[in-house]
């Protein structure tokens, strides 16, 4: 009996158990998100994505966004729709059970901008290009000529090596294909150009006209030279 008895308060333990689940699942299917947190990274300075943006994104994969029903948001399509967007490189959709609803984002990173032929364009650190935008222009070293897919590496690369050196960054303007591989870069403080050639032994390059730069033309008024040679590993070579 006293058997019997136990079997019986474990059947009506699950039962109750089993009746309180299907209730809070009920009420959960019911209930709606009152809360869209939008977590976008700026940390690069880039204002290409805003919350209006992510917004209409959102829209696009639920109608009735943001009031819906938490069974029916579906967070696969949301970063689906989010990650193809141009100036998305990253995004994270979940839902929590209290109703609040996240959406991290990660902007692209664009290194340069691009003036090729008729097209302007960013590429990213990625290496990836992305169209201008009406939104935001970001600060970054022009690039012009018949730059083509297998330059974007050695770009990317020359470019990152600028913008991590306070020198190089103050000083280099601009960058110019002149012809395959071969390029040009522009200065800000004199008349004349550096001969860079190939996108290759970049920091060795860059490195020796730093060397140049602070041992010579800082240190000399007038600068008789037209052109700075760079191709060379161990000396650079002016020209007027």
């Amino acid at each position: 009996m006293k058997r019997k008895w136990i079997l019986l308060k474990i059947t009506l333990l699950l039962a109750g158990l089993i009746f309180l689940l299907a209730f809070t699942n009920k009420k959960y299917q019911l209930r709606e998100v009152h809360t869209v947190k939008k977590m976008i990274d700026y940390a690069h300075g880039n204002h290409f994505v805003t919350e209006k943006i992510v917004d209409s994104i959102l829209k696009k994969a639920h109608p009735d966004y943001p009031h819906m029903q938490m069974k029916r948001v579906n967070t696969r399509d949301m970063e689906y729709l989010l990650n193809k967007d141009d100036y998305i490189s990253y995004a994270n959709v979940y839902l929590e059970n209290d109703g609040v609803l996240h959406a991290e984002i990660k902007q692209q990173i664009p290194v340069l901008r691009v003036h090729n032929g008729e097209e302007e364009y960013y590429i990213t650190d990625r290496k990836k290009r992305i169209p201008l935008s009406k939104e935001f222009s970001a600060k970054v070293l022009i690039a012009d000529g018949e730059i083509d897919l297998n330059d974007y590496k050695g770009l990317v690369e020359l470019a990152q090596n600028i913008n991590e050196d306070n020198l190089l960054k103050n000083l280099i303007a601009g960058i110019r294909k002149e012809r395959e591989n071969s390029f040009i870069l522009f200065v800000d403080d004199g008349d004349y150009i550096l001969e860079l050639g190939e996108l290759e032994n970049l920091k060795t390059k860059l490195e020796n006209f730093k060397v140049f730069h602070t041992e010579y033309v800082q240190k000399s008024a007038d600068i008789p030279y037209k052109k700075f040679n760079l191709r060379f590993n161990n000396q650079i070579v002016a020209t007027k």
